[in-house]
């Protein structure tokens, strides 16, 4: 196994502000965006090697479980008919802000609810807070340590015996000072850790708008001051996701940059201009300009589940090539609202929203050496 998640599955309903009718029964949740953008680039057979867990409960839609069959990844339906599948709300509040709020009791996933193909896998995705990605981390290695003690099989005692990438996603409510101490502590058992630039300034106390939007030597400064001296510990890699602005790799004591978006904006100086939340027609040209950018839902974590393939593809040390593949994982999620189209080329290919991921990933390396990032 490539790739693992262990953030969950959540079946959408999205309003927007009058007259737009809402989108419901949308795919969601931080573990299905973090598995597709894993999946985006392990086309089968290879798909199988992209793990996640999705609780189906008595009222999940046919439709849906059909869509992510057709991924054909190594997704693990546990049935729970005993209740609903878990749902929540996301509202776009007229100035642009989108509220999210839980529908019913949402179901966590441990150490305890992986296969044993899952627990080979050389890359975890965890989405949670700093004291339950300790815990988490712990586990995991305590399974697969235990596991090795009753295998009879070389090959799978041999993939338990490897020591895998950890990628620790925040959760946003618990990026706040009274928490810097605790996730300057699970630094010590990930990788790579990956907030949002918004949760790594709450994280901090620092005021986003202080921050000069072109002005990058500043987050270099922060991560230096704060998080470099325990980081450095277990030469783990910081990872901020900038939005449309792109990401800022701080690999502590080694190297620091930014890679701008896939839709990125011609200056950096100001926001984004988005698209309206439409959904565009399945005939539409994917573009290649600020427009395609429909709905910036789970860009963020189908970032970490491209930027996780990227690090095997590439390399444990080559950050910036994982974090290419990171962007382009991210800009396949963002052109509409909820999960892109997949299909087949005419000459039998896979693609996603009617272009090949290979392509763009080659497009995009080759205009940013162009442009010197």
């Amino acid at each position: 196994m490539d790739f693992v998640t262990l953030g969950m599955f959540i079946i959408d309903e999205i309003h927007y502000q009058p007259p737009k009718k809402p989108d419901i029964d949308v795919m969601g949740g931080a573990g299905m965006y973090a598995a597709l953008g894993a999946r985006l680039f392990r086309p089968p057979p290879s798909a199988s090697r992209v793990g996640w867990i999705v609780h189906e409960g008595h009222d999940f839609p046919p439709h849906i479980k059909s869509a992510i069959e057709s991924w054909q990844t190594s997704c693990e339906f546990i049935q729970t008919p005993e209740r609903e599948t878990t749902r929540a709300c996301n509202r776009y509040e007229p100035n642009g802000h989108r509220a999210f709020q839980y529908l019913n009791e949402k179901i966590r996933l441990d150490e305890e609810s992986l296969s044993l193909a899952q627990l080979t896998s050389r890359t975890y995705h965890l989405v949670c807070s700093a004291q339950r990605c300790i815990d988490l981390v712990k586990g995991i290695r305590a399974r697969r340590n235990g596991e090795v003690q009753n295998q009879d099989d070389a090959e799978i005692m041999c993939l338990l015996t490897l020591d895998p990438v950890f990628i620790w996603e925040p959760v946003p409510d618990l990026c706040k000072t009274s928490e810097l101490g605790k996730c300057l502590e699970a630094l010590q058992h990930v990788d790579v850790f990956s907030p949002n630039l918004e949760e790594f300034c709450s994280l901090l106390g620092i005021k986003i708008d202080l921050l000069q939007p072109s002005d990058w030597s500043q987050l270099r400064q922060k991560c230096e001051e704060v998080i470099e001296p325990t980081a450095l510990r277990r030469r783990a890699t910081a990872v901020i996701r900038l939005g449309e602005r792109g990401c800022y790799i701080a690999q502590l004591g080694r190297r620091y940059l930014r890679l701008p978006a896939y839709y990125e904006q011609e200056s950096t100086d100001t926001p984004i201009e988005m698209a309206e939340f439409d959904k565009q027609k399945p005939d539409d040209p994917i573009l290649d300009s600020v427009g395609r950018v429909i709905d910036p839902t789970g860009g963020g974590n189908a970032f970490l589940g491209g930027f996780a393939i990227g690090l095997l593809q590439s390399g444990a040390n080559n950050i910036r090539e994982a974090a290419i593949y990171g962007t382009i994982a991210a800009s396949f999620v963002i052109e509409q609202v909820g999960v892109p189209t997949l299909g087949l080329s005419a000459s039998g290919g896979e693609t996603w929203n009617g272009q090949s991921v290979e392509g763009r990933l080659k497009e995009y390396t080759k205009r940013n050496i162009e442009e010197g990032n």
